[in-house]
């Protein structure tokens, strides 16, 4: 079996234009060994967003490759329906942490400065780490449904057509739960818990 490599975060987005993910899902369709391209392209966002929530090397690995295994399996009913790729492979992968952590009974959430910065900008939170935590804190009061979407939009910078995909709900739909959740924490951070 033909192990794959993973690519930085940065080569996917230069080298996979809609055109080119197209052609690559159509030719691994015909034959599992072209897969790969698809594999080498989304490999480190994938794992990044698994990782974000297990905080666990090896655990990330295992459902990254557990994600793409089924991606892989599943590619011969796979449907565009004009949605990228990837929003497929995302939702793929939050089902694999899903079944992880229903096992478990927990979640993890790590976060950056880097990563929150647009929704640091959106609550209106300075920069500075007592305000990161109190974030951070506030993030932890949210449902886990809630932080779902706070993720997937700010953190993983999914658009909300692909938020919207991931979690098998309307674009706009989507746009609406997000506002109603910023609001939430908008209110938590006003309270200054």
């Amino acid at each position: 079996m033909r192990y794959f490599q993973a690519t930085p975060h940065w080569y996917w987005r230069r080298c996979m234009d809609a055109h080119d993910e197209i052609i690559a899902v159509e030719a691994a369709k015909a034959d599992p060994r072209a897969f790969t391209p698809l594999y080498t392209a989304y490999h480190a966002v994938i794992f990044r967003f698994i990782h974000r929530r297990t905080n666990n090397r090896d655990l990330s690995a295992d459902l990254t490759q557990q994600s793409f295994l089924k991606a892989l399996m599943a590619l011969p009913k796979y449907e565009s329906r004009g949605l990228p790729f990837r929003a497929w492979l995302y939702r793929i992968a939050l089902n694999e942490l899903r079944m992880h952590w229903r096992k478990r009974k927990e979640t993890v959430m790590d976060l950056s400065w880097a990563e929150v910065h647009d929704l640091r900008a959106e609550v209106g939170v300075l920069e500075a780490d007592e305000d990161l935590q109190r974030l951070a804190k506030c993030l932890s009061r949210l449902p886990a449904e809630k932080a779902r979407l706070i993720e997937l939009r700010y953190i993983d910078g999914l658009s909300f057509t692909e938020v919207g995909q991931v979690l098998g709900i309307a674009e706009d739909a989507a746009k609406m739960r997000v506002h109603r959740v910023l609001g939430i924490l908008r209110q938590y951070l006003g309270s200054r818990t």
